[in-house]
């Protein structure tokens, strides 16, 4: 007999996607471009030169993809609202966008499903960035509240539980500095000008949609990060800790309204006197709930190149010879998943905390109708193993979303990375459960405590 791991009965199973990385139908229904339409058609941007106009066509599939879910036997689904579709480019709601979520919503309450919705997964209107430059200018921050409070009046009856940004490091730092996210601008104290003008949003936009409607938990979703120094050398300890700072205080810390470590301060530079006195009230709103999106920990070193002083870090890839690495090339490393909450718990006053995203890049192909994705599996057993012991410890922690319910575009990865419990072949949209998928099903019906 299978031994799965042991959760209250009132623990929350689900499963996570995106909207840019499954819907597809992209010039339908009124539906205006991102910046990620824009991005994907940059040559080189993508690793296979792919984009999100199809995906997994999921706006024409989603009712095969609910049935789905609930075969599974997953009772509640995150997913995120594509800011694009519900609204025009005067800030008008678009019907026909909106139709699609409420055929969705029913869908998913035909078949038992809870939604947790997420208001900006990474795919910002094109005319935003055109005339507002993005989250560089204030301005987007303001539209923001605009779409929540439009979201909040047309659908927020039936969503129980909204997050208004995920990953808000990824848009900031993968989008601004690096360049390997849209809009691909590499400019250090301009990442850092996004982070705020994202956190800005976050808060107008919890502010609007309270002022819409009351009894929605409202929340935010964040990839804190677990930082080790590649040496025991104190110029690698605090390359970590600036890692570190990056990634976590400069989204929390006002959240809680606490002002950013000074040496984010100094990064940001001149551009740090667009950020106002009074944001950090606004940021600091009553959170019912946080999101917590874990896959793996980082290794630093003290930098070498001008961009890496500049962050004050350089990360080192894992040494394959040392640990187990996931097809994409990261960690597997289920220890962290308890390191690094219980860190941001000593650090911060964190509300009711939900795992939003976790899983693992396993590219085995389907073979005679099955797919046996051993390493996901591993993966995710050892992880839910971790916190079946955290929530024990008494942790609260109330859900755990997998990443992902199917394989789709992962952003600059194309579709050359595979993170579904569900196989997608792309030139048929078939959808095949993998060996992941049947154990999750398992779990999710094994008595619990």
């Amino acid at each position: 007999m299978t031994e799965f791991p042991r959760f209250p009965a009132a623990f929350e199973w689900g499963c996570a996607t995106a909207a840019f990385q499954i819907e597809g139908g992209a010039t339908e229904g009124g539906k205006l471009p991102s910046i990620w339409d824009h991005f994907c058609a940059q040559p080189g941007r993508i690793k296979d030169g792919s984009d999100g106009l199809v995906a997994c066509d999921h706006f024409h599939r989603f009712r095969e993809d609910v049935a789905l879910m609930a075969d599974l036997g997953f009772r509640h689904y995150r997913f995120s609202i594509a800011w694009t579709r519900v609204i025009r480019e005067d800030g008008s709601a678009n019907p026909e966008g909106l139709d699609f979520y409420r055929r969705l919503l029913d869908a998913l309450a035909h078949r038992g499903i809870t939604p947790n919705a997420t208001l900006f997964h990474w795919d910002l209107p094109a005319h935003l960035q055109r005339a507002h430059r993005g989250w560089l200018g204030r301005e987007t921050a303001q539209r923001f509240a605009d779409y929540a409070a439009l979201v909040a009046r047309e659908l927020g009856d039936r969503l129980p539980r909204v997050a208004t940004l995920n990953e808000p490091w990824c848009s900031a730092f993968l989008g601004h500095d690096i360049g390997v996210f849209a809009p691909g601008v590499q400019d250090r104290p301009s990442s850092l000008l996004a982070a705020h003008h994202l956190m800005l949003a976050h808060g107008l936009g919890l502010q609007a949609w309270r002022a819409e409607r009351s009894g929605t938990q409202l929340g935010i979703v964040l990839n804190p990060e677990l930082c080790a120094p590649a040496s025991d050398a104190p110029a690698d300890v605090a390359a970590a800790h600036m890692a570190e700072l990056e990634r976590n205080d400069v989204f929390l810390n006002p959240l809680f309204g606490r002002e950013w470590p000074a040496e984010m301060l100094a990064q940001i530079g001149p551009l740090g006197e667009q950020r106002r006195p009074e944001d950090l009230t606004a940021i600091a709103q009553p959170l019912d709930f946080i999101g917590l999106n874990y896959y793996t920990r980082s290794i630093a070193q003290s930098p070498v190149t001008p961009d890496e002083q500049r962050r004050g870090y350089r990360f080192v890839p894992p040494d394959p010879a040392k640990t187990r690495l996931t097809d994409i090339g990261w960690e597997i490393y289920p220890e962290g998943l308890d390191r690094v909450t219980r860190k941001l718990l000593a650090q911060w006053p964190l509300p009711p905390i939900w795992i939003t995203e976790n899983g693992a890049a396993d590219n085995t192909p389907v073979v005679a109708g099955a797919c046996d994705d051993r390493l996901r599996l591993g993966y995710l057993q050892s992880h839910l193993a971790q916190l079946s012991q955290m929530v024990a410890s008494g942790l609260d922690i109330r859900g755990y979303y997998v990443w992902s319910l199917l394989d789709n575009f992962e952003w600059a990865q194309g579709y050359s990375q595979r993170f579904g419990v569900v196989h997608v072949d792309y030139a048929t949209q078939q959808r095949t459960p993998k060996a992941s998928a049947r154990w999750f099903q398992q779990l999710m019906t094994s008595p619990q405590a």
